[in-house]
Order: structure tokens, then C-alpha cells, then sequence
């Protein structure tokens, strides 16, 4: 049976109020701002969002207006933050929950469940934005009894998987007890939006980094982005660094949330078992956008470690590193590019 951790140490380690934010701090992007161009200004700053510290960097040769794409950036994300977390009173997510039925979707809300439903089919289940009732079984059962759940929770918790209809206009309880959670998505979609209100205003260069989850425009003027990638042993150690001068890098480990000292038990669950997957350690993807690279870095946790490379290989608009407890590597051949 894995140790327990107190109360103390578990409150710290499973915070439930985060949009799936890692609970212990990442490696930073290398950004590198020493190395810019001659007429070059950067502005960045670091915020405590979505439970997680968020950073932006604009690079410009306006120093003003690498401030108010920044800003702009910020409070883009700011806006969108409430709408996602289900643990916010008087948010969508957590008015459906409480429930059972929401109409009237705001158009980011539905643009998160189109991508939920695409992911979720193109995985073939193993992203499912309805495994909040599993989560909160484990949360729950580690926090009253420092015991992970019983066969028979688990199984009424799995059973409740998939218990949410959404038609394109509103979402629908279709099971007793089923929930909604975004947290595997949200967090990359409120990247992009950022990164969507800072090219309106006007920057060409900017990464956000919210906890993890990067996203980047164009380059740091005339060098790519140097984002790390946590060492899933040592999170506050880069395992290794990657060039970005578009798109976006999500990572999901066991080291971000879980509920006992040998992390056998964390927020990333197989929707159709309930099991927490045994092998995974770390799935970093790139991706396009952010809200892609953060859903599916989810779904292949969740996936078999060679089924994730196959995965990813396959789709030429996307690469991985995939790392498992046991020291095995899979590596897409343009992960590290």
C-alpha cells in the first residue's frame, strides 16, 4: 500500500481549486533575454493565475508597446480563467455541475468543448473531459482516509464517466453524479487566448509560459524561444531545452498533482478504468496551439508509451517525449528540432 501523506502535505500536493495546475513549481523557459538584438526591449512579467505562476515576454523595439501587448495579454487570460474552473462558484463549469444542465454557452466555452469532443474521439477515449467524479473519488478518499478509494468507489466513479451531452448549444447530465472538468485543456486555451490579445495589440514576438503549458509567437527577435522541459525526477531541473519559434509545448506529469509520496496516485486517470496509468512519468507535445498540445500531452499519459509515440509520429503537425518510471525514452525525430 503506498504512504500516505498528512494533511498538511496533501492539501499542498492536491490543491483543487488550480485549472490541472502542477502544484510544485516547473522549470521556467530559457528565455535568454541577455542575448537580444540591437534595438531590441522586452517586457515580462510573472502573475499567480489559474493556481500556477503564469509569465508573458513581448519582445519589441517599442518598449511601450511591448508593455501594452503584455497587459493586454494578461488580462485576456484573466477574463477567461473564471469561465473554465469548475471550483469557481458562479463559473459555467461549476454551475453545470451543480446542476445538470447549462444553456447559452459563450462561444470560448464552446470552442473548449468542440475541442474536447475532437480530442476525445481522435484518442479514441483516452481524453474525456467527463472523469471529474474519478478524480474527486481519489482526491476525496486520500484527503479522509490516506487510503486510495475501494473497487466498489472506483467502480461507481467510472461509472459515471461519460454522463455529460453536449449538442453544440448546451450541455446536458445524462448519468446521476456526472461532472465536468476542463482542467486538461483550459489552462493551453487561455495561452492561446493570450497570445491571441497580444498579437491584436500589436507584438509579433511573445511566449507565455503558464505553468508548463507554452505558447509562442514568432521568435525572440532573430532567435528561437529556448523553452526547458521539467525532469520529471527533479521537476525544478530541465531535462532538456527545445526551440520554439511557434505553436506550442504542454507537458503532464505524475510530479504535478498527485496524493502519495511515491506518486502512484495523481490527477491523470484512464477515463474507462479508473486506473492511474503505471508507467507514465512524463508526456511532453508540440503542437500548433497551446489547448491541443495541453489535451493531448493528457491523452497520452493515459495511453500505453508506445501506443503515445505511434500516436504522435503518426500526425505530422505534432511531436512528443515521452518518458516512463522505468527510464524508457520515446522521442518523436522532430521533438528536439
Amino acid at each position: 500500500m503506498p504512504n500516505s501523506l498528512d494533511r498538511r502535505s496533501f492539501l499542498r500536493f492536491a490543491g483543487s481549486t488550480a485549472l490541472g495546475a502542477a502544484a510544485l513549481p516547473l522549470v521556467s523557459p530559457a528565455i535568454g533575454l541577455a542575448g537580444l538584438g540591437r534595438g531590441q526591449n522586452a517586457a515580462q512579467e510573472t502573475r499567480m493565475m489559474m493556481g500556477t505562476l503564469v509569465s508573458v515576454t513581448v519582445v519589441d523595439p517599442s518598449p511601450a508597446k511591448a508593455q501594452e501587448a503584455m497587459n493586454q495579454a494578461f488580462a485576456a487570460m484573466a477574463k477567461l480563467t473564471p469561465v473554465f474552473d469548475r471550483h469557481r462558484p458562479g463559473g459555467p463549469v461549476a454551475a453545470f455541475n451543480a446542476e445538470g444542465r447549462l444553456n447559452d454557452l459563450e462561444p470560448r466555452l464552446k470552442a473548449v468543448l468542440e475541442l474536447c469532443m475532437a480530442v476525445q474521439q481522435s484518442t479514441g477515449g483516452a481524453f474525456n473531459p467527463t472523469v471529474a467524479p474519478i478524480i474527486d473519488t481519489v482526491r476525496a478518499s486520500f484527503l479522509q482516509t490516506h487510503q486510495p478509494p475501494s473497487r466498489s468507489q472506483m467502480a461507481t466513479a467510472v461509472a459515471k464517466v461519460g454522463g455529460v451531452n453536449y449538442d453544440g448549444q448546451g450541455l446536458r447530465r445524462t448519468k446521476d453524479g456526472a461532472s465536468l472538468t476542463l482542467d486538461g485543456v483550459a489552462k493551453g486555451f487561455i495561452v492561446d487566448e493570450g497570445l491571441a490579445a497580444a498579437a491584436k495589440a500589436g507584438a509579433g514576438h511573445v511566449l507565455i509560459n503558464a505553468g508548463g503549458d507554452v505558447g509562442v509567437i514568432g521568435d525572440r527577435g532573430g532567435k528561437p524561444w529556448r523553452v526547458a522541459v521539467a525532469d520529471p525526477d527533479h521537476p525544478t531541473q530541465a531535462k532538456m531545452t527545445v526551440s520554439l519559434t511557434s505553436g506550442a509545448l504542454a507537458t503532464s506529469g505524475d510530479y504535478e498533482v498527485y496524493f502519495d509520496q511515491e506518486r502512484l496516485y495523481h490527477h491523470i486517470v484512464n477515463p474507462a478504468t479508473g486506473r492511474i496509468p503505471g508507467s507514465g512519468h512524463s508526456v511532453s507535445v508540440r503542437a500548433p496551439k497551446a489547448s491541443l498540445a495541453d489535451a493531448l500531452a493528457t491523452a497520452c499519459f493515459v495511453m500505453p508509451p508506445a501506443q503515445a509515440h505511434r500516436f504522435l509520429a503518426a500526425r505530422p503537425s505534432l511531436e512528443g517525449l515521452i518518458l516512463t518510471r522505468f527510464g524508457q525514452r520515446y522521442q518523436t525525430k522532430g521533438f528536439a528540432v
